[in-house]
């Protein structure tokens, strides 16, 4: 989803559209706050300030998904978008713009909330309005509670985490049974290495994946940081997860680069190329996924380490954070409130972007606009238990590239394992640090 691409996103928005045109014109509101249910008593035209955060979406995207239901439901907001390609966050900061609601994952708070003092703590108004927080997953509430400090900044707008893409006709091509939901990663390593080889000069890879997807949504508990002494941390499960996504790099016969280590070129070898067999991705894929005909995939839970066998990774959320400086911090609240709505949850979901509430009819409208989720194994995104997110650090983004690189020299034949974790913790302690002194 963060990686959305413009051409396919704009093919998608004219089904968009309808499908939220439909779900946003139903009476009920359920899933807003009470204070949304009625008329503001002064009606009083106001504009709210989108940003697009970390999204990436185009203006198209946002007038689809959330400018035109709020329109719908508010007549006297005028939202308005301004994408992230087009103005830098730091300019809109440096100017005194005005921002009233920015999408942000908890990878990026620190940079795009945190360090321009954005954060506005929304627990009040919740309070206030008697908003129920029990229509999302708890570890959603807990992880964006640990960013705030036992307060709340943002509500999830919509959320994804890891599962495991796969090619069928891949599968079919070469007489493998396809993987199944509940396969262990040792399970998965295996059907990587019978998948990858060599035919009429086409080289095929059993698995790839970007592995920082791994290291914050981890299935075992997994901390990069230490939140107490902001000190990089490299433990035996940083070692554990580190090596297992290295193996899948390293199976006998591959020829992976510098770049598809870190993640690169993967996208392409699975949704066009198809040389990829296994893409373990986020579930918000939708508006990558070509017509059937051109990719006959499907999906299952991502493998799951022994020990944590029945445990779905983490959620990655798209948080939606109401700014400080924002003049209308009650509206925006309101507005975000309603982005969680019964019928706006739905109309995302029927596109194929992974609700934030927990609903089955939601669950149940999951991709039905989308004829590529037609026949596929929708059960995969929706698993249910996810693990627990990590505790948050402000300089959590600062140790996964460090880690990431430290793959990257293992894959390679760059560095052993025990001297590329080892530089890992000195290259992100040292850039930690710096990090706090430009703070100061």
């Amino acid at each position: 989803m963060n990686r959305i691409q413009t051409g396919a996103a704009l093919l998608a928005i004219a089904g968009m559209l309808g499908s939220l045109v439909t779900a946003c014109n139903q009476s009920s509101t359920q899933g807003a706050p009470n204070a949304s249910n009625a008329p503001d008593k002064a009606q009083e035209p106001i504009e709210l300030v989108f940003y697009g955060g970390q999204s990436n979406w185009t203006d198209e995207m946002f007038w689809a998904l959330y400018g035109d239901p709020i329109k719908r439901r508010f007549p006297h907001i005028t939202p308005k978008f301004i994408a992230n390609s087009s103005t830098p966050l730091e300019q809109l900061v440096t100017a005194g713009a005005t921002i009233d609601l920015m999408l942000v994952t908890p990878a990026g708070t620190r940079r795009m909330v945190l360090d321009n003092k954005l954060n506005y703590d929304i627990s009040g108004l919740i309070k206030e309005t008697n908003f129920d927080l029990n229509r999302f997953d708890p570890s959603i509430v807990n992880a964006q509670r640990d960013i705030a400090k036992g307060g709340l900044y943002a509500l999830p707008a919509f959320i994804q985490f890891p599962i495991l893409f796969y090619n069928r006709s891949l599968f079919d091509k070469f007489g493998v049974p396809y993987p199944k939901d509940g396969m262990t990663w040792d399970e998965a390593y295996d059907k990587a290495v019978t998948m990858s080889r060599t035919v009429d000069g086409v080289k095929y890879y059993g698995l790839g994946t970007n592995a920082t997807f791994h290291f914050k949504t981890s299935q075992l508990p997994l901390a990069l940081v230490n939140p107490q002494t902001n000190k990089a941390l490299n433990d035996d499960k940083v070692k554990q997860v580190t090596e297992n996504f290295t193996r899948f790099f390293k199976v006998p016969g591959y020829e992976f680069t510098e770049k598809m280590s870190k993640g690169g070129d993967l996208e392409q070898m699975f949704f066009k190329d198809q040389t990829l067999a296994m893409f373990p991705h986020f579930t918000n894929v939708s508006r990558r996924l070509p017509d059937t005909e051109m990719l006959n995939w499907d999906a299952v839970s991502l493998p799951y380490y022994s020990e944590a066998k029945g445990t779905a990774p983490s959620v990655d959320p798209y948080y939606l954070y109401v700014m400080s400086t924002s003049r209308y911090k009650k509206q925006a609240f309101e507005v975000s409130a309603f982005l969680t709505s019964l019928e706006v949850q739905m109309g995302l979901a029927r596109e194929g972007f992974t609700p934030a509430i927990r609903d089955k009819e939601v669950q149940a409208a999951f991709g039905k606009n989308n004829k590529n989720y037609q026949g596929k194994n929708i059960g995969a995104f929706f698993p249910e238990k996810f693990a627990a997110a990590p505790p948050f650090s402000p300089y959590y983004a600062i140790a996964d590239t460090s880690l990431l690189t430290a793959i990257s020299k293992v894959v390679t034949g760059k560095k052993d394992m025990n001297t590329a974790l080892r530089e890992y913790e000195e290259e992100a302690n040292k850039r930690i640090e710096d990090q706090i002194k430009s703070e100061k």
